[in-house]
C-alpha cells in the first residue's frame, strides 16, 4: 500500500486474545497473518481496542515481542505506553524500542485534569525522555481531555514526536488537522474515528485507525486506496459497508461491552477466543447467537464465518 508518509495507511488497533488471562500467543500470529493479509500497513498493540489498561507490563512485553517478532517487517510496528505513571511510559517506550517496535503511542494521563500548559509539558518531557518515534494519541472519550490543535502543532516540531492518532469524534477538528498538518512531511495525522474514514483521506489525512480492521482489513485498504487516489464514489460506498459493520458491535453499547463484543466476532471467524480481561466481561451466549446472525447477512463477515466452517 502506498501510505504516503512514513506512519500512515491502513494501521489496525489489534484485539489482544487470551487463553485463561494469558496471551495468547498462537492466536497473536493468527491475528497478524490476517492483518497483513488484508493490507495493513501497520499494527498497533496495547491500545484501546487492545485493553492495554488491564493488561499486565510482563504480558505487555511478551505481546510486544511477538508482533515484533511475528509481523517481521510485512508491517510497521506500534506499541501503546500510556500509563497514570510517567515513570511507567518511559520504561515501556525504551523496552518496546528494545524489542524492536517503530513507534510508541501515548495517550494522556487519565487520573487528573490537565489545563492546555500541563499537557504541553507533559508531552514534551515525554518525548524528551524517550530514544525513537513517538506518536501522540487524543483519545477525549476515555482521557476527558483533548489536546489543543495548537498545543499539537507546537509539539510537532519535537524530533522524536511524528504524528497524531486522534479519536476526537469531531468532523470539524479532522478538517482543522488536517489543513494544519497535511503539508508536513515530518509529521503525519491519522485518524481514529473510523466513520470519518473516506471524508478524512480525501481530505488530506495520511492514514486510519479502524477497529473494525481487525475483521476486514481488506475492506478499510481498499476504502484507504480509493480515497488516496480521489475515487469518492469507491471510498464512500466502502465507508457504508464498513460503518454497517461496526455498527453491530458498536450500537447501543459502551465502549468496554462494543470490545467485547467485537473479540465475540473475532471468535466466530475462528480468530481468537472471546476472553475479556477483568473488568470487562466477556460475551455471554445470547450475544453470541445474535451476533453470528447479523454477521451472516452481511457479505464479508459470511465470507469469513463460512472460511472458519470450510464451507
Amino acid at each position: 500500500m502506498n501510505t504516503g508518509k512514513q506512519y500512515g495507511g491502513l494501521i489496525v488497533p489489534m484485539v489482544t486474545p487470551f487463553a485463561s488471562g494469558r496471551i495468547d500467543r498462537e492466536a497473536v500470529c493468527r491475528i497478524i497473518d490476517h492483518l497483513t493479509d488484508g493490507g495493513a500497513a501497520g499494527i498497533f498493540v496495547l491500545g484501546t481496542t487492545g485493553e492495554a489498561p488491564s493488561i499486565s507490563p510482563e504480558q505487555k512485553k511478551e505481546l510486544v515481542e511477538i508482533t515484533v517478532r511475528h509481523t517481521n517487517g510485512r508491517a510497521r510496528t506500534y506499541a501503546g505506553i500510556s500509563d497514570n505513571c510517567f515513570e511507567n511510559s518511559v520504561r515501556a517506550a525504551r523496552t518496546y524500542f528494545a524489542l524492536g517496535v517503530d513507534a510508541v503511542v501515548a495517550h494522556l494521563p487519565w487520573y487528573y485534569s490537565l489545563n492546555d500548559a500541563e499537557i504541553q509539558g507533559y508531552f514534551q518531557s515525554l518525548a524528551d525522555e524517550i530514544d525513537g518515534p513517538l506518536m501522540l494519541y487524543n483519545i477525549p472519550k476515555t482521557t476527558h481531555m483533548s489536546i489543543p490543535i495548537e498545543g499539537i502543532e507546537r509539539l510537532s516540531r519535537h524530533p522524536h514526536i511524528v504524528g497524531i492518532k486522534d479519536s476526537a469524534d469531531d468532523p470539524t477538528r479532522t478538517e482543522q488537522m488536517i489543513k494544519t498538518f497535511a503539508h508536513r512531511e515530518d509529521f503525519c495525522y491519522v485518524l481514529g474515528c473510523a466513520k470519518w474514514s473516506a471524508k478524512a483521506v480525501l481530505l488530506g489525512a495520511d492514514g486510519i485507525v479502524p477497529s473494525s480492521a481487525n475483521l476486514v482489513p481488506h475492506l478499510y485498504r481498499d476504502l484507504f486506496e480509493s480515497a488516496r487516489c480521489g475515487n469518492q464514489t469507491a471510498a464512500f460506498e466502502l465507508q457504508e459497508q464498513t460503518n454497517r459493520i461496526s455498527s453491530l458491535y458498536q450500537e447501543n453499547r459502551s465502549l468496554g461491552q462494543s470490545l467485547s463484543a467485537l473479540k465475540m466476532m473475532m471468535s466466530l471467524a475462528g480468530l481468537c477466543s472471546p476472553e475479556m480481561l477483568k473488568p470487562l466481561q466477556t460475551a455471554d451466549a445470547a450475544s453470541k447467537t445474535e451476533l453470528e446472525n447479523r454477521m451472516m447477512k452481511i457479505s464479508a463477515l459470511k465470507t469469513l464465518l463460512e472460511k472458519k466452517k470450510g464451507l
